[in-house]
């Protein structure tokens, strides 16, 4: 959303109008999470509010859909890094990965142990789930996928 006042009259803040315990929000840039979607399978539509400081708002509707993956060959990342400074560069952790890798990665979720959303910029520990793909869409071992790892990178918190 883009507001054409200026100064703090131009600020927005987000927020989702039909809240689930599942997504959060970033109320400075709209920028949808999910906290876990365990449970959950199909489409989804949430709604999303942006408000400036005069009391004007506009809504959207964000649809999404979650795949369940019943596969064997997930590989579970451990970082070291809050989970919204890794939301905010997955794109980047997945072409380092897809570099490093030689393979297509598809990542499943990314979340931290701790549900409450105050909490999401304390805790330096985040978990990515990751599928590897090769060129012919067929899934590499999870073995496979941490053994590579663990010889490129020192990775003693790689879980399958």
């Amino acid at each position: 959303a883009t507001d054409p006042d200026a100064g703090g009259n131009g600020l927005l803040m987000y927020s989702l109008l039909n809240h689930q315990e599942q997504f959060d929000v970033n109320e400075n840039t709209g920028q949808i999470y999910t906290v876990s979607v365990v449970g959950f399978s199909g489409p989804i539509f949430l709604g999303l509010q942006a408000a400036d400081q005069g009391g004007l708002t506009a809504h959207t509707t964000v649809n999404a859909t979650i795949y369940v993956t019943s596969s064997s060959n997930i590989v579970v990342f451990v970082l070291n890094q809050k989970i919204n400074a890794v939301e905010r560069n997955i794109a980047e952790v997945k072409r380092v990965l897809e570099e490093k890798l030689e393979w297509n990665v598809y990542t499943i979720d990314v979340y931290c142990n701790e549900l409450e959303r105050r909490t999401r910029n304390s805790i330096n520990e985040t978990f990515i789930k990751i599928i590897a793909v090769d060129n012919a869409d067929g899934e590499i071992p999870a073995e496979d996928v941490k053994r590579f790892v663990q010889s490129i990178f020192w990775m003693p918190e790689l879980y399958i």
